[in-house]
């Protein structure tokens, strides 16, 4: 939207008036659009009283729907999860909740989860941002009650059936394919080919947007009209009909909306011989969906289908009087060049080489793998025993082509993390894209080049920024009941991260800390070498995402103790004494010296000076191997003190805060952890000897910015009069 909104001002004429009152509009339209923070939880007292608006959507875990409170605007996203449930308990929640039924809800209220960590997907924003304020979790299918349902779901349901029938006739690999790119649903597809497809910029395929729309058109119009069947006029009266239903059926997700709304009033301005300008309908489109769901403004799908649109209406004489080849190169370079600033802002990393995948891989699904994923899905209701043998063989010669690609891609697949530029860079960016493409629109080519350049350098100065800064920082992230440190030396020297906390043991998803909290910070700081990866011992939650993080980041040394079992390349073995020496900033190893025959006890422990303050990161070490440090390093003191064993009173004994005699304490433990982390008579220990207390289980990340000898504290989640007041 920012950029069509800059774009627009730029060919309007330069008349003040105009300019003011689009200024005007965008700003109302923002204020108007912002979600607010809803009323606190405790001001729902179940049981609530509403009506579902939603469909369901299952995970192998969890059932959701949307839940409109009755006589009240506040929405939430009613909760239940499966995996302890019985067949029949599930089956009797799904059929409760039909979209339309009224019910009564005895679930848990409270606000979904948001993000705890710099770089983290934010539910809460998610999901405020679609006007849903609340999550009720429901413990029991008796919590809920429903009754009646809405017409919709007969539709949604008559839907579902026709999927399952066409799941039904096809192969699975084959309905694969033909659920993401003609029902709109990728769950089928696997995690390896939805990551290569968002590695090389190309997630736009398989997720249904104008080109799914505009080939289902083309193919309506080739076999009504071109056949000879029907009349120019008919073929327009069919699509009409039928556009809305496979918008429907398609999902109805923002982009397919847009297209499909443009192609009606495309359709019916040709019909009724009016001139109006195709900006003009984009305009009008996204007022519509805008006023039936302001939702759709936070919504990236409606974001990116809007701004392509729109720059490509806008770069027409470009696109004009070439072949197909040119044409879609242009279409491509495009497209990824308006979109690419928000691309940042939001995964961080994007892939130079992308372009030539999408000239490559866009024409084969527009014009051979959709068309006959149609094709079948057609077949299917008429010859369902034919189509088991055609997508059968369709999706073998289709899988091994993509095999070929891959394979054929993977030296290539060289992501460029630039970090999440701000909203500054990115208006930078647009000014210079917006002249650029006035220039190149009217055959300024020369000046055109530089402005592109220009574009590149703005990108590329926001890159190297870490790398002539003076300032570092040290995170400590919210991993739950875990530890994850990520020091940044100044001029970005060099990157350590002291421990890499895995999932739990009993977690379904191994690798959901690595994916969800450190991989996502290490990149939204534009950061993709790991210098130095410090495991202090080997368990789970402080080694367990080192495997992941090594096959998504170049680690260049792990250093790990004598008695720490792992198969790595590159593994340095450190005990006390040894200095790590990391972009000429010095590491000091305290521990340990001999097996102590426990991996806590065999903690490595480091201490170090950062911002001018001295640090110590002490592992999972107990009271025993406290006394031990003190006897060998009996002068020993810190400023910032990591807490032993995530504030466990096996550790952090009362002589050892005497000894060291810290200003700040940093606990990582989860929120309501099982071990009941930190326990109170360790933080009663601190807080007697006036130490200032930071807690991931209530501060969510902690960051200590620095330059030179000084540097300032800071926690993610506000450090309110309500996280005091939670304190022991």
């Amino acid at each position: 939207m920012l950029g069509m909104f800059i774009a627009w001002i730029v060919t309007l004429r330069k008349s003040l008036t105009w300019i003011v009152t689009l200024t005007v509009c965008f700003i109302f339209g923002f204020l108007y659009f912002t979600p607010q923070v809803p009323p606190h939880p405790s001001t729902l007292t179940p049981p609530l009283e509403g009506k579902i608006i939603s469909p369901l959507s299952e995970t192998e875990s969890t059932i959701r729907t949307t839940f409109k409170l009755a006589e009240r605007e506040d929405k939430a996203v009613i909760v239940y999860f499966k995996i302890a449930a019985l067949p029949e308990e599930i089956t009797y929640v799904r059929k409760q909740l039909k979209y339309g039924a009224y019910c009564i809800v005895n679930g848990v209220v409270d606000w979904p989860e948001g993000a705890r960590n710099p770089g983290q997907f934010d539910y809460q924003e998610y999901l405020r941002n679609q006007h849903i304020g609340y999550q009720i979790t429901l413990d029991s299918p008796s919590q809920i009650s429903c009754k009646s349902q809405s017409i919709i779901h007969s539709a949604f349901e008559a839907r579902k059936a026709l999927v399952s029938k066409v799941e039904k006739a096809m192969s699975p690999q084959a309905f694969a394919w033909t659920s993401a790119l003609v029902f709109g649903d990728t769950q089928y597809l696997s995690e390896e080919t939805i990551e290569w497809f968002r590695d090389f910029s190309l997630s736009h395929i398989l997720a249904i947007s104008g080109l799914h729309v505009g080939l289902f058109l083309g193919a309506v119009f080739l076999v009504l009209y071109r056949s000879g069947f029907t009349t120019l006029e008919q073929a327009r009266g069919v699509v009409l009909f039928i556009l809305p239903a496979y918008c429907f059926i398609s999902g109805a997700a923002p982009p397919v909306l847009r297209a499909c709304l443009m192609a009606l009033f495309l359709l019916l301005i040709t019909k009724w011989k009016v001139k109006v300008a195709a900006t003009d309908v984009l305009a009008l489109v996204a007022m519509l969906l805008l006023i039936w769901n302001p939702a759709y403004f936070y919504n990236l799908g409606f974001q990116f289908s809007f701004i392509v649109t729109f720059s490509l209406f806008l770069s027409y004489p470009l696109l004009s009087n070439n072949n197909i080849w040119t044409t879609s190169t242009l279409i491509s370079f495009i497209s990824q060049a308006v979109i690419l600033p928000l691309q940042l802002h939001h995964f961080y990393e994007f892939n130079p080489l992308s372009l030539a995948a999408n000239v490559l891989l866009v024409p084969y699904f527009s014009f051979i793998i959709i068309p006959l994923l149609f094709l079948l899905v057609f077949v299917s209701f008429f010859m369902p025993t034919w189509t088991f043998t055609l997508s059968t063989l369709m999706v073998t010669l289709h899988e091994g082509f993509l095999t070929w690609v891959k394979g054929v891609s993977e030296p290539f697949n060289i992501q460029w993390v630039v970090g999440e530029i701000p909203l500054e860079w990115i208006l930078a960016y647009y000014a210079v894209l917006t002249l650029m493409m006035i220039n190149w629109v009217q055959k300024r080519l020369n000046k055109a080049f530089l402005f592109g350049l220009g574009t590149v350098i703005i990108l590329m100065s926001y890159s190297i920024k870490p790398y002539i800064s003076n300032q570092g920082t040290v995170t400590m992230l919210d991993v739950g009941q875990g530890d994850s440190f990520v020091v940044e030396l100044p001029f970005r020297k060099g990157v350590i991260l002291i421990d890499a906390a895995g999932s739990p043991a009993f977690s379904s998803n191994a690798n959901r800390v690595a994916d969800q909290v450190i991989e996502p910070f290490l990149k939204s700081r534009g950061i993709k070498k790991i210098d130095a990866l410090l495991l202090s011992h080997m368990d789970l939650d402080h080694s367990g995402s080192a495997d992941r993080l090594q096959s998504s980041f170049e680690v260049d040394k792990i250093y790990v103790s004598p008695y720490h079992q792992i198969d790595q390349k590159s593994v340095t073995v450190v005990r006390q004494g040894d200095t790590i020496v990391i972009g000429g900033h010095k590491f000091n190893v305290l521990h340990p010296s001999v097996d102590e025959q426990d991996t806590n006890e065999n903690s490595v422990v480091i201490y170090t000076k950062l911002g001018g303050k001295s640090w110590l990161f002490t592992g999972d070490i107990t009271d025993t191997i406290e006394e031990k440090i003190l006897s060998v390093y009996p002068s020993l003191m810190t400023n910032v003190l990591k807490v032993g064993h995530h504030g466990s009173d096996s550790s952090t004994s009362a002589n050892w805060i005497n000894s060291l005699a810290p200003n700040i304490a940093l606990i990582s433990s989860g929120i309501d952890n099982r071990y009941g982390h930190p326990h109170e008579e360790v933080v009663d220990r601190l807080l007697e000897k006036g130490v200032f207390l930071l807690r991931t289980d209530l501060h969510g990340a902690v960051q200590y910015k620095f330059s030179k000898q000084s540097g300032t504290f800071s926690t993610f989640l506000p450090y309110n009069e309500e996280n005091k007041k939670r304190l022991p």
